[in-house]
């Protein structure tokens, strides 16, 4: 890959930008060749410190992209400062005009029933030539279906699968099954498709400058998220400076 790497509790995430992202798929798609993505964010962090086999998964993947203000304020206290915010939410819109051009095609997996149809219905409005070969909605049980989940992803020709399952779910599903599933590029993509889907309001662009998107996020959803950040940021920036301490000869 040849990108510049943050290391952070042992976790290396790629300095790369979103067009370095979309490169690195043409890539791998156009050799046939597989890979997995996932981004992680301050909360991601606080989970794998609390979850070996979730810490494990990312460790042991080369594509992990960095998301969020929480991952931007850790590379400048470690002296390595992250070029770019791959999020998903941002990155998506670049995957679709990347598939348009290159007639790749997707498969959307996860969220509640009806949430992905309406996020390819509104994701090909306004992308018409956009290919979404076919949607899997994430309730169904996991130890009994999942077999007949990647047969529906694998008879669609998919070549970038997107699974919203929420972290860390959506990694270890994904790593699981990775050998199982013909698609170049596995991509674990967290609430995408709620944003996309319409349910959720994203932040607008001024305040995701000032890196306050998880403010408004906050206002949006109080009780599902005040744990999160009220209590989660703080938590990751006391282990990252424990962690720093530790580290440093």
């Amino acid at each position: 890959m040849g990108y510049g790497k943050i290391n952070i509790f042992d976790i290396d995430v790629l300095n790369l930008t979103k067009n370095d992202v979309i490169r690195e798929i043409d890539q791998l798609i156009s050799v046939q060749a597989k890979q997995k993505f996932y981004f992680v964010n301050a909360d991601c962090f606080n989970r794998a410190h609390t979850d070996a086999e979730y810490k494990q998964i990312l460790q042991s993947t080369p594509y992990i992209l960095g998301d969020g203000s929480g991952v931007r304020y850790a590379s400048k206290i470690l002296g390595n400062p992250i070029i770019d915010n791959v999020n998903g939410t941002d990155l998506l819109p670049m995957i679709c005009q990347y598939s348009v051009e290159r007639g790749r095609k997707l498969f959307l997996l996860g969220a509640k029933p009806g949430v992905t149809e309406q996020m390819k219905d509104n994701l090909i409005r306004k992308n018409p030539d956009l290919q979404i070969t076919d949607t899997q909605h994430g309730y169904f049980d996991w130890t009994k279906e999942s077999q007949q989940v990647i047969e529906k992803i694998n008879q669609s020709g998919a070549d970038i699968l997107l699974v919203a399952f929420g972290a860390p779910l959506q990694e270890k599903w994904i790593n699981k099954y990775f050998d199982q599933i013909n698609c170049s590029v596995q991509m674990g993509v967290g609430g995408l498709f709620d944003f996309f889907s319409g349910n959720i309001s994203r932040a607008p662009r001024w305040i995701r400058i000032l890196g306050l998107e998880w403010v408004f996020r906050l206002i949006q959803e109080p009780k599902r998220m005040w744990r999160r950040y009220i209590l989660g940021n703080p938590l990751f920036i006391f282990r990252l400076y424990k962690w720093k301490k530790l580290n440093t000869k």
